[in-house]
């Protein structure tokens, strides 16, 4: 049997599932359209549950039309709309919705941040500016906002952190895009707990999955049977 490989990337507005062969031409792509929330002007969010189950269907769908089978995909990797946040709590749930990236909740807190020259003592480690749609922004918006909710958190993660624990079980946060959030030290390649506690959230340090390369085997996915939502 021929060898394919699989990529998923998972977009603003859609999510799409590619199938590519070994030398790397494309056999088919299927996709499906994604739905924001907005419940409050300027809040942008996405229910996680139901972005897992429609990764799950956009997989089945491009097994389906190519009849190919899960054994035979070799590798898969995931591309995804960056920054955000999606968290677990600490039984490994959905914890409320995710926060996407053009999410403006946290607009105020960002902008005490500047007039308290905190992005000036982030950027020579992290190389990052501070706005809305970091999750450290966010982070700091549940914790004043929705304090219960905060003291819940077992995983912060991103959307193709969050896929990729979906699909495999394993937890761990994409080097190429924790290393835009400023909970990262550029210099060191690893988290760096000065960054959370001149945030205002270092109880969330525990909270930080492994940093995985972004070439680095993350985990394994039981793709010899159709995947199905956790």
């Amino acid at each position: 049997m021929s060898n394919y490989w699989l990529g998923l990337d998972c977009g603003g507005s859609w999510l799409k599932a590619g199938l590519y062969d070994g030398a790397g031409r494309e056999v088919a792509v299927q996709r499906l359209p994604l739905h924001a929330l907005s419940p409050q002007p300027g809040w942008v969010e996405r229910d996680m549950t139901e972005l897992w189950q429609q990764c799950a269907s956009v997989i089945n769908k491009l097994l389906a039309h190519t009849g190919v089978n899960g054994s035979q995909i070799r590798g898969l990797g995931i591309s995804a709309q960056g920054k955000g946040l999606f968290l677990l709590d600490k039984s490994d749930r959905p914890l409320g919705k995710a926060i996407l990236s053009s999410d403006r909740r946290a607009m105020e807190i960002v902008q005490r941040w500047q007039k308290e020259a905190v992005p000036q003592k982030l950027y020579p480690l992290t190389r990052q500016t501070l706005w809305t749609g970091h999750p450290v922004s966010l982070l700091r918006w549940v914790k004043e906002n929705e304090p219960q909710r905060y003291a819940q958190i077992g995983s912060v993660m991103m959307t193709h952190d969050y896929l990729r624990w979906c699909l495999t079980g394993v937890k761990g946060c994409e080097e190429s895009n924790i290393s835009e959030s400023n909970l990262y030290n550029m210099a060191t390649g690893q988290y760096d707990p000065r960054l959370t506690e001149w945030l205002g959230i270092s109880e969330i340090d525990s909270a930080l999955p492994p940093v995985v390369g972004s070439a680095e085997y993350a985990g394994r996915s039981p793709l010899r049977r159709p995947p199905s939502p956790v």
